[in-house]
């Protein structure tokens, strides 16, 4: 179950966040799947980009976790393995 802090914290973000980093869409998710969830990880954030980000993209990281004040692991949906890509757009709760 994500947060309803964090949930409002991305609602109130997302209009800067489409403005600084081009974020077109943005989803929080748990990682179970195949074992993969680390125990590091507060939370797993999706983003469907306007265009890469390169290098930015780690602004972008560093920028939720600020906002967010948790750590996060994030992701496109591009990253994802194909074999693994459908289970884990399921479990994407698009805020």
């Amino acid at each position: 179950m994500i947060d309803q802090r964090v949930i409002s914290i991305i609602k109130r973000l997302k209009p800067e966040l489409h403005r600084k980093f081009g974020v077109t869409r943005i989803g929080c998710f748990d990682c179970y799947i195949d074992h993969h969830h680390n125990r590091l990880c507060d939370i797993n954030i999706l983003v469907e980009l306007e265009k890469p980000l390169g290098w930015d993209f780690f602004a972008l990281k560093e920028f939720l976790q600020r906002k967010l004040e948790i750590h996060i692991d994030i992701i496109t949906a591009n990253a994802i393995k194909p074999a693994m890509q459908a289970d884990v757009m399921k479990e994407v709760h698009f805020i």
